[in-house]
């Protein structure tokens, strides 16, 4: 019994384009309920730590587990193809996600450099010069940024563990699923040892100044909305005094 799904071709353009608007406001509703959650865990003293370096990464990875996980069920003839959009599909949202945020993060918050060792000016009003030409503008890196760069390059190590091998097998697909199946196995491995390590190294660092910012950031702007009162926001700093 296959998985229950819509005929393209029962449903027509407009069925589809209604499909896919509803499936964004779905997707776009959801997102919001979970960083509305994260945010009001953050604001749980005893659970803040683990929250920003642990749930939150989960769930961010939940959705692309889900599109991984349906893509490859079904009839086992059509796994393969159907596996095939998956993975180009959650390809294509994490180079989004690694490209236009940044780029547009980097554009917005960029402010004049000054100083003989061209240090970003935070401080200057305004914070970027218009009309001179070769103003040096730009941001600065903390060393969390530097942290997450290190993490991504190394955990791309498995993808080669199972790729490099690839190249070098020939056959036809069952001898290829029976030569990559160890490899497979291998990447796996190494893929859950980083992820743990990523977890340990984010709870390490889940208290330091900037994620300690963050959350002062998250209590203003839960007292400006009314969903937290002033005795809670200060209930943490009353218990530390007492």
């Amino acid at each position: 019994m296959g998985i229950p799904a819509i005929d393209p071709s029962e449903v027509g353009t407009s069925g589809l384009a209604w499909l896919l608007i509803s499936y964004g406001y779905m997707l776009y509703y959801a997102s919001n309920l979970i960083s509305e959650g994260s945010d009001l865990l953050l604001l749980v003293p005893s659970l803040a730590g683990l929250v920003g370096s642990v749930v939150l990464p989960l769930l961010g990875a939940i959705p692309d587990g889900a599109i991984m996980l349906f893509s490859g069920l079904g009839e086992v003839e059509e796994a393969q193809e159907t596996l095939a959009v998956g993975v180009g599909a959650l390809a294509g949202s994490t180079i989004m996600l690694l490209t236009v945020p940044w780029a547009l993060s980097v554009y917005y918050g960029r402010v004049d450099f000054s100083g003989p060792d061209l240090e970003p000016n935070y401080k200057g009003n305004p914070k970027v010069t218009e009309g001179i030409s070769g103003k040096a503008t730009g941001v600065d890196l903390s060393p969390e940024i530097n942290h997450g760069a290190r993490m991504m390059m190394l955990t791309t190590l498995p993808y080669f563990i199972i790729q490099g091998p690839a190249f070098f097998m020939t056959g036809d697909r069952a001898q290829m699923s029976e030569k990559e199946h160890w490899w497979s196995l291998a990447g796996f491995v190494f893929c859950f040892a980083f992820f743990v390590y990523y977890l340990f190294s984010q709870v390490k660092m889940s208290n330091d100044s900037a994620h300690k910012l963050k959350r002062m950031a998250i209590i203003k702007e839960s007292l400006k909305k009314g969903k937290m009162s002033l005795s809670g926001a200060l209930g943490d700093q009353i218990t530390y005094v007492e």
